[in-house]
């Protein structure tokens, strides 16, 4: 075989989380698995590392479990033992709990860079995956059941001949263009701010989900009792109202907000990032399948992007690992239509959930409330709802 030529079972384009996750995943079949990557992390060349949180659904928990990773997890986890759903000024609250749904927690919260150096760590001990730094993939051709994939490296242009193509590059994937894969885009001009929380009593393992005025403000415990992050999504209109808030004007702003039930003392703002929904009209083509943030960017109000990744992985190796053939198009026609259903459930919740606290008709505030209040009390909606965002 040629230098600038390779041959492998599996390209994967992309390292990141779920890209990683599913050539794991893909460990019973001993496949030769090739993964690209344009941008190494962080984590690879020991500069400054990412330390945000991240919540991962118990389905997901489960799923690193059974990769072999959780332990290491384990000892940075915060478990969400419940989540506290509400609106700023109304009557309903509605309250999900680890016990009622007989799970150890509702979900957990890790550290990004403590994820991703452990799924880098298994990744390193399994002797059939490379991992190949290169500048660019240039062009995807597909033809009689291969998929050949040119790329440029340091060393030049190179040739990746593979059975299968996973296309997980992230939201703005090349591979998905060079697919010619279209997407679905919905950008509002909605906003999230991140911010640090120091709290003067201890958080109790509850998450919050709280919708006010001034938009939605979501509350991840952390492994410090007495931290916390928040993810605060505000459209632009409420920007525009805000922008003038000193740190003072935030922090009393929160403080009133959670009345009482979280007892914030200091906040730091440590970024914020444009929010945007955008899904791709198919998930697979001929020798190809979009995984990830390639396949679907969802609004995160209800924190289930790497979630979602995670279950579609996890669907697709389990149909991979059991044919013969890692290209036939009917069994990837087979994964589409399965995560599709899934997919559809979470962004439908998703969607609602906007829209519902979005409102702002005069008196439907109370209806809204009620509306929590009435989810408190069917207990069969709020459990289906619960395990849904469990990933379960």
């Amino acid at each position: 075989m040629q230098k600038n030529h390779l041959k492998t079972n599996i390209v994967i384009a992309g390292a990141g989380l779920v890209g990683i996750s599913f050539a794991l995943c893909m460990q019973p079949k001993n496949c030769t698995i090739t993964i690209l990557e344009t941008h190494l992390p962080n984590i690879l060349t020991q500069t400054k590392t990412d330390s945000r949180p991240i919540s991962l659904s118990y389905g997901s928990h489960m799923i690193l479990k059974q990769l072999g990773i959780w332990d290491e997890l384990a000892q940075c986890a915060c478990p969400i033992l419940s989540v506290h759903v509400s609106e700023m000024g109304k009557l309903g609250v509605t309250q999900f709990y680890a016990a009622e749904q007989q799970v150890s927690a509702l979900g957990f919260v890790v550290p990004f860079e403590k994820l991703q150096l452990a799924l880098y760590q298994k990744l390193f001990s399994q002797k059939n995956i490379q991992l190949i730094s290169i500048q660019s993939i240039d062009a995807i051709n597909y033809d009689h059941a291969c998929t050949d994939i040119a790329i440029k490296t340091s060393e030049g242009e190179k040739k990746l001949s593979t059975e299968l193509l996973i296309a997980s590059d992230g939201s703005n994937s090349t591979c998905r263009a060079l697919l010619n894969i279209k997407t679905i885009e919905k950008n509002c001009g909605d906003q999230a701010m991140i911010y640090h929380l120091d709290l003067s009593e201890e958080h109790g393992a509850t998450a919050y989900e709280r919708f006010t005025q001034f938009g939605v403000l979501a509350i991840l415990p952390l492994f410090n009792k007495k931290k916390a992050q928040l993810v605060w999504t505000i459209s632009h209109r409420q920007m525009i109202q805000i922008n003038s808030w000193d740190d003072n004007k935030i922090l009393l702003f929160l403080q009133n907000a959670f009345e009482g039930r979280l007892s914030i003392t200091h906040i730091k703002k440590n970024n914020m990032l444009p929010l945007q929904t955008s899904i791709a009209e198919t998930q697979i083509k001929p020798g190809a399948v979009l995984l990830g943030n390639a396949a679907h960017t969802i609004y995160p109000v209800a924190a289930q992007g790497f979630n979602l990744g995670l279950r579609d992985a996890l669907t697709l190796s389990k149909i991979l690992n059991h044919s013969e053939k890692l290209n036939d198009f009917s069994l990837l026609q087979e994964y589409e239509k399965t995560v599709r259903d899934y997919q559809e459930v979470i962004y439908k919740i998703t969607n609602r959930l906007i829209g519902f606290f979005e409102l702002n008709l005069p008196c439907f505030g109370h209806f809204r409330g009620l509306g929590l209040l009435g989810l408190d009390l069917i207990s069969p909606l709020k459990n289906q709802l619960a395990r849904r965002a469990m990933g379960i």
